[in-house]
């Protein structure tokens, strides 16, 4: 592509005069393709016709035109040329027609909805899809390019679909940089209940959210996870009582049938109960675990309505 710079307004005259059709860089930094002419009796000042829409500009406000022959109008059969090189590839890649994609990602941007009910309906829907053709491996073919925000949502309705083939994904996101997505995988470890998954779900205790670190508490408590105890009692002390309150019940359940009805109350207390027991194996001490994510990789999220 031949790239012509114009230095002033009479260079720019006797290209637009010929009426070529090519791509214009506004100095704003906006860029469309259509094509220039003087207009008449009005010296300094363009017309771009950009498909059609005629657009007037001064000589100074245009930085540079690229000859190429564009005219701003949509060439329909490139772009169905085009859309259907790419719907071959999906297919191909991922085994569903353009309609079952279609259906899948709608039913999966319908997540999104606040009513738990709503979204329970969407994942038992999907799973019922999932005996037609694979669903489950078209989600997580597009997870990477879906919001944080519906991640959490997503990674629930692939651990709903197919446990076992969810729990890859769900691993993964145990280390994600978005704190919503590292509190649902947490949980999901906590139900599925993966042979070793107690050292990924501990370390959860040592996030720099408090919402991490509740769901951690919870999913330990589901494990039966008593080797924890130590870095659980250490979360008594938290300064927000919503971690501190999940520690304790996490701490109710893992000993309930050997507390009896004198159960520790304090820290100290609970010390004292643990260096009663004896636990096989090696311990989990707070202060030894590393966090998922250091805090200052943690993700910003803002809604966006596509995705």
């Amino acid at each position: 592509m031949r790239m012509v710079i114009w230095g002033g307004a009479v260079a720019l005259m006797a290209w637009a005069a010929a009426a070529y059709a090519d791509t214009i860089h506004l100095k704003n930094g906006i860029r469309f393709d259509g094509v220039v002419t003087p207009v008449p009796d009005q010296e300094g000042m363009y017309r771009v016709k950009a498909g059609r829409r005629n657009l007037i500009y001064r000589a100074d406000e245009i930085e540079r035109i690229e000859k190429n022959d564009k005219t701003g109008h949509l060439d329909r059969d490139a772009l169905r040329a085009r859309w259907e090189a790419t719907n071959k590839a999906l297919t191909e890649e991922t085994g569903l027609t353009a309609e079952q994609r279609r259906l899948v990602r709608g039913l999966i941007f319908e997540l999104k909805s606040e009513s738990d009910a709503r979204r329970r309906a969407i994942r038992e829907q999907l799973a019922a899809l999932q005996a037609e053709f694979d669903a489950f491996g078209y989600i997580v073919f597009m997870y990477p390019e879906l919001s944080s925000l519906l991640a959490p949502a997503v990674l629930e309705t692939l651990f709903a679909i197919d446990p076992p083939r969810s729990l890859e994904t769900i691993m993964a996101g145990a280390e994600s940089a978005y704190f919503g997505v590292r509190a649902m995988a947490i949980d999901l470890l906590g139900r599925a209940a993966p042979p070793g998954a107690v050292p990924l779900v501990a370390r959860g205790l040592a996030d720099h959210m408090p919402e991490v670190r509740i769901a951690a508490a919870y999913a330990l408590a589901s494990l039966g996870a008593r080797e924890a105890t130590p870095a659980l009692i250490g979360q008594l002390s938290y300064l927000d009582q919503r971690v501190s309150n999940a520690a304790r019940e996490a701490l109710a359940s893992v000993w309930g049938e050997r507390l009896g009805e004198q159960r520790p109350a304090t820290v100290d207390e609970w010390n004292a109960f643990w260096s009663a027991q004896s636990v096989s194996g090696a311990t989990i001490a707070l202060d030894k675990l590393k966090p998922l994510i250091a805090p200052e990789d943690e993700q910003t999220v803002s809604y966006d309505a596509n995705h």
